[in-house]
């Protein structure tokens, strides 16, 4: 399948300019992804979630978008936002959608479970069935969410659970890469699929983004314009948007993110040690007195690298606290994952804000690498302390709380139960 990625400078290129390309090249094209919020409705009357179909403008952009398909023979992923006025960088004081359009296809609707203004785990009418939609196009499967979506990652295990081979998670504008690949070259990992996202560059801002991306499990995906193949990476800066990148899933070639490197502990620290007796681990302050907030928890090396539910889960039953995790691997298996390992723990990071520990099952004294989240942008500390004790900064150990805290500004809600609710439904799906 050949999938095109529009990717605009935001206010400045409309469908309208697109059109003009890829009426020349459409017949290279299977699908091609416009990014969250290209279309927008702006309006102070409030429209509920489960009524946006009926809505009137929301539906003359379906029928324009379904006419471009039908015209063009092109499957489209779009997004659109009802915009209530109050534009952010990651969309959440407006409620966000995307849908998918193909010919003889019913449109498909998604409803973003992140930072929108109104959540879709609260959605009346939400269901594990209707509200991670996976769509088929060219006998390929495909799952949609919306740009902080992406950290959920039981979303993304659903929507493989469920079939999908292709993930296509549409952002609205400048991301961080550092943040941004290392999560979707997780999500590649962990479920075999092959990740997307394009998203607006906002040249107004400092950090101008540079490039949609794509990642398979092997690797990050090299994009080419699809006016003449060019490598988007031997495009100048400036003149990268306003063009329509693409990949064949069939072949394409990848780039390898670098390794994390060994990074020291910051002077500003909040200082505690993780220690190990002969018995068992020990988190304490530097007077040695035990911090009873966190508790250790033992994963496989599998379930790090592929089920992240079983963290997830393992978070949920004890919200108060906070998991560090241990994994105990013997050196030949440490050898063996060492670099799957280093391409998955930022993602893991990122996830779950909390300590990753990898120790040798032959001696739990001997530690091969240690990973925690080192700021409030979601940065890492990986470093490699070979023993105990060691020292950690605890002031951005946030836990799940830093990821589901993304979801809980939603207006309807009276309590996280509801929320939480929806999340054990999801767990107990994918479990």
């Amino acid at each position: 399948m050949r999938i095109g990625l529009a990717f605009p400078e935001l206010g400045v290129h409309r469908i309208e300019h697109f059109l003009n390309i890829f009426k020349n090249y459409n017949s290279k094209l299977d699908l091609i992804i416009f990014p969250e919020g290209f279309e927008s409705i702006a309006t102070r009357r409030q429209i509920n979630p489960e009524n946006i179909l009926n809505d009137t403008n929301f539906n003359a952009i379906v029928t324009k978008y379904s006419d471009i398909s039908n015209n063009n023979g092109i499957g489209i992923i779009l997004g659109i936002q009802v915009d209530y006025g109050n534009v952010t960088v990651n969309g959440k004081g407006n409620d966000q959608y995307c849908i998918f359009l193909a010919k003889n296809i019913r449109p498909v609707l998604y409803h973003k479970h992140s930072t929108s203004r109104f959540n879709a785990f609260l959605d009346n009418n939400w269901s594990i069935q209707n509200n991670f939609p996976v769509v088929e196009l060219n006998n390929k499967k495909i799952g949609i969410s919306i740009c902080h979506d992406s950290y959920i990652s039981i979303i993304q295990r659903v929507l493989q659970k469920k079939g999908a081979q292709i993930w296509v998670n549409i952002s609205y504008r400048n991301v961080r890469p550092r943040i941004w690949e290392s999560v979707m070259q997780t999500r590649s990992i962990e479920n075999n699929i092959i990740s997307i996202c394009t998203l607006h560059r906002d040249s107004t801002k400092s950090n101008a983004q540079s490039e949609p991306y794509a990642f398979s499990e092997r690797g990050k995906i090299i994009l080419r314009n699809i006016e003449n193949n060019n490598n988007i990476k031997d495009i100048n800066f400036n003149e990268r948007t306003g063009k329509i990148y693409y990949l064949d899933t069939e072949q394409f070639l990848v780039s390898h993110l670098e390794n994390p490197t060994e990074s020291t502990l910051a002077e500003s620290a909040k200082q505690i040690l993780i220690n190990r007796d002969n018995m068992q681990f020990h988190v304490t302050d530097l007077q040695n007195m035990e911090l009873n907030s966190y508790h250790i928890a033992d994963v496989s090396v599998s379930e790090f690298f592929y089920n992240p539910e079983v963290l997830w889960q393992t978070s949920a039953k004890n919200l108060d606290g906070k998991p560090l995790f241990v994994i105990k691997l013997n050196q030949d298996e440490w050898n063996v994952n060492r670099n799957k390992i280093l391409s998955i723990i930022r993602g893991r990071i990122i996830e779950f804000s909390t300590l990753f520990l990898f120790v040798d099952s032959a001696n739990l004294n001997h530690i091969f690498l240690a990973g925690y989240r080192s700021s409030n942008y979601k940065d890492s500390r990986i470093f490699f302390p070979e023993y105990f004790p060691i020292t950690i900064d605890e002031r951005y150990l946030k836990g799940l709380e830093s990821t589901y805290d993304i979801s809980l500004k939603d207006p309807r809600m009276n309590n996280k139960n509801q929320y939480f609710k929806k999340i054990l439904q999801t767990l107990n799906y994918i479990l």
